[in-house]
């Protein structure tokens, strides 16, 4: 990996860590204010990447397959949805509550090297398993550029 492919790199995640924080800041600031029912969750992504692929595996537990859709624009991924409540929870005290329900919405910065008709999602066992083919690319080859001037 040259010093340039580090860079680009760099800047894309501190770009999308700067993104996912301001989602973050602007979720909370509106917490209160929105009702619960409005209130959209994240699901616990892992992000991996091959020679060839670049792979995404979303938890969504107690999501139907029928209620998630997939999306791929300029090189995010939007993985969208909604899990519904799965049992009662009328006249009941809460010890713990750590399991979200409702909407969902998670973004996914994908690198610039994917072939966007690659794409492969699977659903099982409450995963949503993604596989993109990295575009393929020629190394090596060399190009004239043609330099401008005055």
């Amino acid at each position: 990996m040259s010093m340039a492919d580090f860079n680009k790199d760099l800047m894309q995640d501190m770009r999308q860590m700067q993104e996912e924080m301001d989602l973050m800041f602007n979720q909370l600031s509106n917490w209160r204010k929105t009702p619960s029912t409005n209130r959209l969750w994240r699901p616990p992504t892992d992000v991996w990447e091959s020679d060839d692929d670049v792979v995404v595996l979303v938890e969504l537990a107690g999501v139907k397959q029928s209620e998630v859709s997939l999306t791929l624009k300029d090189n995010i991924m939007t993985v969208k949805g909604d899990r519904k409540v799965l049992s009662k929870r009328e006249g009941c005290c809460f010890r713990n509550m750590e399991i979200s329900t409702g909407r969902f919405e998670r973004n996914i910065f994908l690198p610039e090297t994917i072939d966007p008709d690659s794409v492969k999602a699977t659903y099982r066992d409450g995963f949503l398993e993604i596989t993109l083919t990295k575009a393929p690319h020629i190394a090596g080859k060399a190009r004239e550029i043609t330099i401008t001037g005055q």
